[in-house]
């Protein structure tokens, strides 16, 4: 029952925030980003390897497909605040990254240079140049002089320098800053093993290169291995995108986060290979499956020893989550259909017997689980509904404490989550 009880919260999108305690970033370190995909991938069994699997789920590969936005607002906010800087904000109030054409324009600061204090306004390029690499090349530079010698004006100054000095700064305390938040979260990283800079001083591009591997560890079993995916910018900022697997899920607007039913089906499956539930049981249906009428399906086998004659139970359940608010969901378990039990089966009276003991263990351990509790609030709505509200702590753990969930679809073999950091 209690692995019935996790395939139903993993089902429901809740493996983040139920295995929060031992996922984390404090668990990472550089040996782990080094290890090698081929170690990672023996130890998880594709998603054809498991029997049966042709019954579920909707979509069998493994899919993850995250957008995450940098507003250009809150990296204009943040510029300020980066240890180390020689740069300053003019106005507080306006921005200092904004879209202009099809460059980003980097104005409204002040650059100290040898002394002097510099208005520079630059017109870059970003580009994704293929999986993990990016670049942000300089197209043109103005500057004024604020403050410096009368025998200086702006025409005189060593523009490539300025440019140099500006970048290397930059890149300096954006690493030193991360270094940092490592740091505090007792995470054993630096940021030189996530993200590696290079500045070419005579094109005025800085190139980055991005190494994703140190995500695999967080959820072990879950991810084997992703990659950035591309790069891009708007009006409201920037846009990394990371993804893994082969297939490719067309993105909604209003979601940022794509995660195919297989990706789950293959997860939970590795924690049900022992125990009373059998996620996959041989010659019936199992599995996780995301339906086009936003419902979720988990089918499988629960050996019921609380039950006379302790007979094997073949079930399926039907969840309904659904969006309330910011951080809050609400779970329906609408109804267990089972299917045999004691090798026949099951008069009306005995099914809804298990299905109310069912419904009962999942509102239990949603409302009272110690891990649950530490990143949700649980409360018992009715016999077969729970309200969840969730920690900002709880949809990624150690590095995204500020995350909230703002919308959430199911679609025919796939989840879409919008959130915001």
């Amino acid at each position: 029952m209690k692995k019935l009880i996790l395939a139903v919260i993993a089902a429901a999108n809740f493996s983040a925030a139920g295995f929060a305690g031992e996922f984390d970033l404090n668990s990472v370190s550089a040996g782990d980003i080094k290890a090698s995909r081929e170690a990672m991938e023996l130890d998880v069994p594709m998603p054809e390897e498991i029997v049966n699997l042709d019954k579920s789920p909707n979509q069998p590969n493994a899919l993850l497909d995250l957008t995450v936005k940098l507003p250009f607002k809150s990296l204009s906010s943040r510029l300020g605040e980066l240890p180390g800087i020689k740069m300053q904000p003019i106005d507080k109030a306006a921005p200092v990254l904004f879209k202009q054409a099809d460059h980003i324009a980097f104005t409204n600061v002040t650059v100290n240079y040898n002394g002097i204090e510099v208005e520079p306004t630059v017109l870059l390029r970003p580009a994704f140049e293929g999986a993990n690499k990016l670049s942000i090349k300089v197209e043109k530079v103005e500057a004024d002089i604020a403050f410096g010698p009368k025998a200086i004006n702006a025409q005189q100054l060593d523009k490539d320098g300025l440019m140099e000095m500006v970048m290397t700064n930059l890149t300096t305390s954006m690493l030193q800053s991360m270094d940092e938040a490592f740091t505090k979260n007792k995470v054993a990283l630096r940021a030189k093993d996530v993200l590696v800079f290079a500045y070419d001083r005579k094109s005025w591009t800085l190139r980055a290169t991005v190494n994703p591997n140190f995500i695999a560890p967080l959820m072990p079993g879950l991810i084997s291995n992703v990659s950035l995916s591309n790069f891009t910018f708007d009006e409201s900022g920037f846009a990394l995108s990371v993804k893994t697997g082969s297939v490719n899920a067309a993105q909604l607007a209003g979601y940022n986060l794509t995660i195919s039913d297989g990706l789950l089906d293959n997860f939970i499956a590795q924690f049900t290979k022992q125990g009373d539930f059998e996620f996959h049981p041989q010659g019936h249906e199992g599995g996780l499956k995301f339906r086009a009428d936003g419902r979720l399906e988990v089918a499988g086998k629960i050996y019921a020893r609380t039950v006379i004659g302790k007979p094997n139970v073949y079930f399926k359940a039907i969840i309904l989550p659904s969006y309330l608010g910011p951080n809050t969901l609400k779970v329906t378990v609408e109804r267990v259909e089972v299917d045999q039990a004691y090798g026949i089966g099951i008069p009306g009276f005995i099914n809804n017997w298990i299905q109310g003991k069912i419904n009962a263990s999942v509102i239990s351990t949603l409302t009272t689980n110690p891990q649950l509790v530490k990143v949700m609030t649980a409360t018992k709505l009715d016999d077969k509904s729970v309200k969840i509200v969730l920690k900002n702590s709880a949809f990624m753990p150690s590095f995204a404490k500020g995350a909230v969930i703002n919308n959430l679809k199911i679609a025919n073999g796939l989840l879409y989550l919008g959130f915001e950091l």
